[in-house]
């Protein structure tokens, strides 16, 4: 529900705190949600979301919902106050 209408702005609110908090931009972040996605700090910066879909009604099409990242839900939803910290302290990539 909300989509990228939703999602956009919510993402540009967590970038804007991270900065904040961090004192200086932070750049392009992707490289650090994968850093975070591959430490051992991802389930504390996102809740995972396992269950549901984003299938079209009435089709076979969409993604279901797993453990870890999924092509439904991404990384999951992200825990603001501690994705923020995580943002301006990237972990390293332990797998």
């Amino acid at each position: 529900m909300g989509g990228t209408s939703a999602g956009s702005p919510q993402w540009a609110a967590i970038v804007a705190l991270a900065k904040q908090a961090k004192g200086s931009p932070l750049g392009f972040i992707n490289p650090t949600l994968y850093q975070i996605a591959c430490s051992g700090r991802c389930s504390q910066d996102f809740h995972d979301i396992t269950i549901g879909n984003d299938e079209l009604v009435n089709t076979p099409v969409g993604n279901s919902a797993t453990t870890g990242w999924d092509a439904a839900t991404g990384l999951g939803t992200p825990n603001v106050t501690n994705l923020v910290h995580g943002l301006v302290s990237p972990p390293s990539c332990t797998p």
